[in-house]
């Protein structure tokens, strides 16, 4: 579990239910749950755009989609570059909250930690209690185009100390996710944006054609 920096919360025990990460677009007219969308109505169809969303985070950590979709992003974890070198995160144990269930879903190896699990793994982010865990995310920055796709393994980032601060959504992501997109590591200061969107769970992780 991200700790302090720019995923900074009580070390407290995540919810462990997996009902979330199975809500990923259908492209059917429902919500990935089986009721019906939004924004198709149900069967298909557009219906006209329901009011967007407000931003609040009054927990721990923030668990509100933005309505359109839009996040600062900022970097936390252990992984692994292009070259092959290992980062670590001072203020990050690199134990993801969702690590039972990657473990289960096998998304992380038997016998590896959760420091190992994100090196190998390397394209992830927290934000669980918002998407749920294991979600898939693509996450594009608006300014050049460059997309990855990245997992969900942990919660956070932190209401009060970051997203209160920015008044906005905030997607903490590994290192490798902020230096493809951006070219190095962001904090929340650096309001560099995001889009993010869920994906099946059979989209491969990584860059995005």
């Amino acid at each position: 579990m991200a700790a302090v920096a720019s995923n900074d919360y009580p070390e407290t025990t995540p919810p462990t239910t997996l009902g979330a990460e199975a809500s990923v677009p259908s492209g059917n007219g429902t919500d990935g749950t089986g009721a019906p969308d939004a924004s198709t109505g149900g069967d298909g169809a557009v219906e006209a755009s329901m009011p967007p969303v407000p931003w609040s985070c009054t927990g721990s950590y923030g668990t509100t989609k933005a309505s359109d979709g839009q996040y600062y992003i900022t970097a936390f974890g252990c992984w692994k570059d292009a070259q092959g070198g290992l980062h670590g995160d001072s203020g990050d144990n690199c134990i993801p909250s969702c690590f039972a269930q990657a473990k289960a879903a096998g998304v992380c190896l038997p016998g590896e930690t959760g420091k190992q699990c994100e090196e190998r793994v390397t394209w992830f982010t927290a934000d669980a209690a918002r998407f749920g865990c294991l979600a898939k995310l693509k996450v594009t920055n608006p300014a050049n185009g460059k997309s990855v796709v990245a997992i969900a393994l942990d919660f956070g980032p932190s209401c009060t100390a970051v997203e209160n601060k920015v008044k906005k959504g905030v997607l903490d992501a590994s290192g490798r996710v902020d230096r493809q997109l951006f070219g190095a590591d962001q904090g929340f200061a650096d309001h560099a944006l995001v889009h993010v969107t869920e994906v099946p769970a059979s989209t491969p992780l990584g860059p995005t054609p």
